[in-house]
């Protein structure tokens, strides 16, 4: 079978270094009863024997990626580790989920890691066969398998290669001209935004790390009703925040970031699993005296033109300017966990595990995971749970230190914080740790 654009992309990124994390994604849950290991590899088969696109293996023929079905046994492992920890329990955990996959064998797995009395299930994929929103049905439609044997999940009308085909005739299309020009404009004259970077990128390297930010939930009230009256989401006050950061380091006033956006339009789609993101350019015209309400309504208004774009794949975004390279260095991307079905909130102080949640009768809490590092040299990963938002800025660790990086979130957390008002050009050059640092030189 043909692969997308963006899968065709990802089996390069795959081929070049295969060994690397950062295109697994993975929802791990900390588990708080225990749970009948039979049920749990019926439910993994069940998952599979639904969305077929969990049964793919790759390889070339010809030169070319392929897709094929393969008939092979629930990939559903149980971890032992005896007496351990809770500490050891949260890294033996993290080391699983960033096993990596052998396309040819596989891209999906289930793996129940259990030690000193407690466990954490494991739902983890490629993401050439998943995204974020994917993941997460994956997750219940597991849930649901293991809660009884004949589940009542929705009916599936399509397949992910039918959303192959409806790519390949997009762009046999007259549509694709228009696409073409839409996006041309967008990318024409201006910059890749970013933090300017002390090392080159190696080649294949896609290590990473990252940083978090918290804001308060009075701040994420504030930013909830601040986006009320702009007439914007609450997303886009984040997405003008980390512009303006970027525009308070050196980046110019005309520069380009990306933002994942779903190709899972049509509703015979909405339970289809499979990689329906596709991260397009969003552009930034800021001056001095822009106000971050004025940003906010900018990316806004980028936004929804990017949605209504969006099935034209990144890949050929890119083609469109010839020489220019990836037209954005950073993205910024928004997880609604109360969209999630489960819901699965996170902890308010920002704490590896949320609270406890229980759901299709059994009692769990979302471990955070550190997890899809690398991937640019900056990615903003914006989180909603109620009025609680948090922003996981993973970072390219060959590229950047902690340091530049923990001084950047500083200025999106005082962007974000400063209000609709603000102009970015007064906002603070520096944080206020780094006031801190620098009244601390000369001193005994």
């Amino acid at each position: 079978m043909e692969l997308t654009i963006g899968q065709q992309a990802l089996w390069f990124l795959y081929r070049l270094a295969p060994e690397s994390t950062a295109y697994l994604i993975t929802v791990a849950l900390r588990v708080h009863d225990v749970l009948d290991l039979d049920r749990l590899r019926r439910a993994t088969s069940a998952v599979m024997a639904r969305h077929e696109v969990l049964r793919s293996v790759f390889d070339e023929v010809d030169g070319a990626p392929r897709r094929s079905v393969a008939d092979r046994p629930p990939p559903f492992t149980v971890t032992e580790l005896g007496a351990v920890g809770e500490s050891e329990l949260r890294a033996a955990a993290a080391r699983a989920a960033g096993e990596p996959f052998d396309l040819g064998v596989g891209a999906f797995r289930v793996t129940l890691v259990r030690g000193g009395g407690g466990s954490v299930l494991l739902v983890t994929a490629h993401h050439i066969v998943s995204d974020a929103m994917s993941q997460w049905m994956i997750l219940r439609d597991l849930l649901w398998a293991y809660e009884q044997d004949e589940p009542g999940w929705p009916v599936i009308t399509q397949t992910f290669g039918d959303y192959v085909r409806h790519e390949r005739e997009l762009l046999g299309s007259p549509r694709r001209a228009r696409l073409e020009r839409y996006w041309r404009g967008v990318c024409e004259g201006a910059e890749p935004g970013g933090l300017p970077a002390g090392r080159a990128r190696p080649a294949g390297a896609f290590r990473g790390a990252s940083v978090t930010v918290v804001w308060p939930e009075e701040t994420g009230t504030r930013l909830i009703e601040q986006a009320r009256t702009l007439g914007v989401t609450p997303f886009a006050l984040v997405v003008a925040g980390v512009q303006a950061a970027l525009h308070r380091r050196g980046t110019g006033g005309d520069f380009l970031i990306g933002c994942p956006v779903s190709t899972r339009f049509a509703g015979r789609a909405r339970d289809v699993v499979g990689c329906f993101a596709n991260t397009v350019p969003l552009r930034a015209r800021l001056r001095p005296g822009t106000t971050l309400g004025e940003a906010a309504v900018a990316a806004h208004r980028e936004l929804v033109a990017a949605t209504a774009h969006g099935e034209f794949p990144s890949a050929l975004i890119r083609e469109l300017t010839p020489g220019r390279g990836l037209p954005y260095q950073l993205a910024v991307n928004l997880l609604s966990m109360d969209a999630m079905d489960p819901p699965l909130p996170l902890a308010a102080d920002g704490s590896i595990e949320g609270p406890v949640t229980t759901y299709r009768g059994l009692r769990f809490a979302v471990l955070d995971l550190a997890q899809m590092e690398g991937q640019f040299e900056l990615m903003v990963d914006v989180r909603r749970a109620g009025a609680l938002f948090t922003a996981v800025v993973k970072y390219d660790a060959a590229l950047f230190d902690r340091l530049t990086i923990e001084r950047f979130t500083g200025r999106l957390r005082q962007a974000v914080e400063s209000g609709p008002d603000s102009p970015i050009g007064r906002l603070p050059a520096v944080d206020e740790s780094e006031v801190a640092r620098l009244l601390a030189f000369g001193e005994a």
